[in-house]
């Protein structure tokens, strides 16, 4: 009897710790953390039990991928568990391993894990938002009662209608005043902590080789957790820059996160990345892309110029948003190589740049250099430039650049009361092609420190005057340069953006084609998102048919494009602008990044 009485009281205090909460909720504003330091340092991602399940396991090409289970902490009563796929090499080995962290409206996959098992990793891919993973599994990520989910549209069990951005309580929130814990960003980042345990647990895992990534909220997540001393290495993809809170130079209307917050400065000192980058000591690679909406692109370097440290290396491709390209995702490999590995990569350094402004001449100028080192690799170096201050729809210039003994240089007009932003890409060749979870590249490429002047008074108007009534749109002599393209077939630019380009609202657009004997299908695109808001139009479109087998010019006026608002669209004020071809034969889309491509499409040209 008094044994069964014994093993009663030590099942109650198992229940007992068991439902203890992971932090104990603030009942006053003065007790609430006012600095990230501060909200962090009494966390401890190890104590806790992960109590890990296994829910599945596959084996396939020297490859172990588990789907597993494991508890975040206990929230208001109720324990919070993440799904996630961990995979690694079949080699009996202690491998360099790394926390994967997907984006906003997307999953772990199976298939990342693999490709990163065949390079020498062990992952651990979390599935933060819930999304199912596998058709036959319904075992998932449970929150319990909290909710740092985008809602119910990705997470089946969600507690609120989509995500939450500040810092006041509700009924799901874990402090009942206004707090930092109430922040999703603040639970994402307790799980990507725990995430780490649960590698350093792992007898496939060398727990003193950990990194962690995270691509576009998962980037944001990686920042944030960058600041735990177990981590060796981290690279955030397209997101994890601070300062979203500060607008754009030059009055851009919808450029920070200012208006979503009653406590600006408790969200600026707790959880914008700005306030964990000084105190990162791990090296750092930020991925992104030159016209990235999440991760802008002089809030990447302000982000970086915080590190205590000169270990960092910028790497974006040009006239893209929220995509990196081969010469960007290689890096991951190489940064988590080098530092998680212990492989020299032989990586150069951030190249050197410089600007200097000649405002006592007749013509005030601006003369940008960079110097890259490693210069025995190097494939080639191109210098960019741009007026326009919001870098989410600039379009990037291509400067007519120069070299001398080893430095590249370039000298542009520098008009009154406007900015100018330069960096140059530097492109160099790898030892051997290195194969890519999509695709391959034999190159990877890195930024120069980006180098700006910003007067004291900006007057966005004056871009009208560097309008060039002469300039062609497009007539691909240069290839698709000044274009991106996802799927190598349509192309899209934000060329409607470069103030050289004269925009009158008399002007239409002249499109010429030669369908060489082809029945043709021509669908234009047009976007004004991330334009300053009183200039964002929305999406307009227009479609026709070409057939014939002679070149033929199609003059298309600014009414011709369709709105579903009714809306009249204004050249000056088109984002992104879009051509897709389509034979309709095939129904195949025309390779418009390529000669074949430019042979049938022309040339572009705004006429009177």
């Amino acid at each position: 009897m008094k044994t069964i009485y014994l093993l009663l009281i030590l099942n109650l205090v198992s229940l007992s710790i068991d439902a203890q909460e992971t932090f104990t909720p603030y009942s006053a504003p003065a007790e609430v953390p006012k600095t990230a330091t501060e909200l962090w340092q009494d966390y401890d991602a190890q104590k806790e039990s992960l109590d890990i399940q296994v829910i599945k396991e596959w084996k396939a090409e020297g490859v172990v991928t588990q789907y597993v289970t494991f508890k975040v902490g206990t929230f208001k009563g109720t324990e919070a568990r993440i799904a996630a796929y961990y995979s690694y090499p079949d080699n009996g080995k202690r491998n360099a391993a790394f926390v994967w962290s997907h984006g906003g409206g997307q999953r772990a996959e199976r298939g990342r894990g693999v490709y990163f098992a065949k390079q020498g990793f062990a992952t651990v891919d979390i599935n933060w938002l819930g999304r199912p993973m596998e058709e036959d599994i319904s075992i998932n990520t449970d929150w319990g009662n909290v909710d740092p989910s985008q809602g119910p549209r990705f997470y089946s069990k969600a507690l609120r209608a989509g995500w939450k951005r500040n810092l006041l309580p509700d009924d799901y929130s874990i402090d009942p005043v206004p707090s930092p814990r109430n922040a999703n960003w603040f639970l994402l980042t307790v799980a990507a902590r725990r995430a780490i345990t649960f590698l350093e647990q792992q007898p496939e895992v060398a727990p003193n080789r950990i990194g962690f990534t995270g691509f576009s909220m998962g980037g944001m997540i990686t920042a944030l957790t960058a600041i735990d001393q177990r981590l060796k290495a981290v690279a955030p993809f397209v997101g994890g820059t601070g300062f979203k809170y500060v607008d754009f130079p030059g009055g851009i209307q919808g450029s920070s996160l200012k208006p979503h917050f009653q406590n600006l400065e408790l969200y600026k000192n707790t959880i914008d990345a700005s306030a964990y980058w000084p105190s990162v000591k791990c090296p750092v690679m930020f991925i992104s892309s030159s016209n990235d909406f999440h991760s802008t692109f002089e809030r990447i370097y302000k982000s970086m110029d915080l590190l205590k440290h000169p270990n960092w290396r910028v790497t974006t491709n040009v006239h893209f948003n929220h995509g990196p390209g081969p010469e960007q995702w290689v890096m991951l490999n190489l940064w988590f190589d080098q530092y998680l590995k212990g492989i020299d990569q032989k990586i150069p350094a951030t190249p050197a740049s410089n600007l200097t402004l000649n405002t006592s001449s007749f013509i005030p100028s601006a003369t940008f250099t960079v110097t890259p080192s490693d210069q025995d690799r190097l494939v080639n170096t191109e210098i960019y430039y741009s007026y326009d201050p919001n870098s989410r729809t600039r379009f990037w210039t291509r400067a007519n650049e120069k070299s001398a003994k080893g430095i590249w240089s370039t000298q542009v007009p520098l008009p009154a009361d406007l900015p100018i932003y330069f960096f140059a890409i530097c492109r160099y060749q790898l030892d051997k092609p290195q194969a890519l979870e999509r695709g391959e590249t034999n190159t990877f490429a890195l930024n120069s420190e980006e180098q700006s002047f910003i007067p004291e008074s900006i007057n966005l108007s004056a871009l009208v005057s560097l309008a060039d009534p002469n300039l062609i749109f497009e007539d691909f002599s240069n290839g698709s340069r000044d274009w991106s393209s996802r799927d190598q077939r349509s192309i899209k630019t934000y060329k409607f953006q470069n103030p050289k380009l004269d925009r009158s609202h008399i002007k239409k657009l002249a499109i010429e084609i030669d369908p060489q004997g082809k029945q043709l299908a021509l669908r234009l695109n047009i976007s004004s998102q991330f334009l300053s808001r009183e200039n964002n139009l929305g999406n307009f479109s227009y479609t026709t048919r070409i057939t014939g087998d002679q070149p033929r010019e199609l003059v298309i006026a600014a009414a011709d494009f369709k709105n579903t608002d009714k809306k009249k669209l204004e050249w000056s004020k088109i984002a992104t602008f879009e051509v897709t071809l389509i034979d309709e034969k095939t129904r195949g889309k025309i390779d418009l990044t390529s000669p074949q491509g430019h042979a049938i499409l022309k040339q572009i040209r705004l006429i009177d």
